[in-house]
């Protein structure tokens, strides 16, 4: 039996509708692709928002904590202040401490020196810390109710000592028979005494109400 042969006209018909569902079937399955592009993309976006939040919010909790801690240490460093340094001991009070004051040659001509023997004397039963220096024990001669010179006059960098029950510090202290009036000038350029009795004391500048026995003192 012969083949019927399609016409020219059918074959162009059925290439077309070939094209078409091919065409169809192309765009369904880039419509699926963008689809699943965009459920994705919205998954990693809500990942990525709760990832900021919580690094935000981590940030915020370490503030507030940094926060906490240094105003403990202000409130820490106003109650301990001006009574602990960093050896852990109280500076010394007057019940602490007794100062003592020598002259073993307690007179001198004009233009010339004493030598005193200036002690700090530890009485109390803690340990505790001072200024060993010129400027922190202050050795001060007057005349009358005028202040001839001190041993601070002048800026003196401090000597802590750490000290506990029985302890002592000796030091030197040297007058030149001269006046500082309240001015740093070296001591050559200072202006020296006329003749006349004077007094020695030594002050605690910490707490003037710690001081020695007065010691008189001659300049011939």
């Amino acid at each position: 039996m012969a083949k019927r042969r399609m016409s020219e006209k059918k074959r162009r018909m059925y290439r077309r509708r070939r094209i078409a569902a091919a065409l169809l079937a192309v765009l369904f399955l880039l419509v699926c692709a963008g689809l699943v592009w965009g459920v994705g993309a919205g998954i990693r976006a809500l990942r990525g928002g709760n990832g900021a939040q919580g690094t935000s919010t981590s940030v915020q909790q370490s503030s507030k904590t940094k926060s906490k801690d240094k105003d403990k240490q202000k409130k820490d460093q106003k109650k301990d202040s001006g009574k602990k340094r960093s050896s852990g001991a109280p500076d010394c009070g007057k019940e602490d401490l007794a100062l003592e004051l020598a002259a073993p040659d307690p007179s001198t001509g004009v233009g010339g020196s004493i030598d005193f023997t200036a002690t700090i004397r530890h009485k109390g039963t803690g340990s505790c810390l001072v200024d060993g220096s010129d400027g922190g024990r202050v050795l001060i001669i007057t005349s009358g109710q005028e202040t001839i010179w001190r041993s601070d006059a002048c800026p003196v960098g401090a000597r802590t000592l750490l000290m506990a029950t029985g302890d002592k510090d000796v030091q030197t202290i040297t007058w030149n028979a001269d006046s500082s009036q309240d001015s740093c000038l070296p001591d050559d350029q200072l202006p020296r005494v006329n003749a006349g009795s004077y007094q020695a004391k030594l002050v605690l500048k910490a707490n003037p109400r710690v001081a020695s026995q007065p010691v008189p003192v001659m300049v011939q």
